[in-house]
């Protein structure tokens, strides 16, 4: 950040600043801070939310004795289930009455 730098070059030279020429460099800073702050804030709720649809994911797979890591895992354990679940319902079907 340019504003950072400049500020810094001001102090390592040591020179007397004028309010006028500070206070633009450190409002320049602190919104710079605030947006950055405001950005990991967004990052830690997406995040969040994403942990807590793997958790509901990981639970429901639990349940059906599946251990699920990734995305992949979990479509493979649906692939599965779709396939017990027809073979059960046509054997069912083709039972001798």
């Amino acid at each position: 950040m340019k504003e950072l730098a400049e500020l810094r070059r001001i102090v390592n030279g040591q020179k007397t600043v004028s309010t006028k020429r500070l206070k633009p460099l450190l409002d320049e800073i602190q919104s710079s801070y605030i947006q950055t702050g405001n950005k990991v804030k967004s990052q830690a709720e997406t995040i969040r939310k994403i942990n807590k649809k793997y958790s509901v994911a990981n639970s429901k797979a639990a349940r059906l004795s599946v251990h699920v890591q990734t995305h992949e895992d979990l479509k493979k354990a649906h692939t599965e289930l779709k396939a017990k679940y027809k073979a059960a319902m046509k054997e069912l079907h083709n039972r001798p009455k």
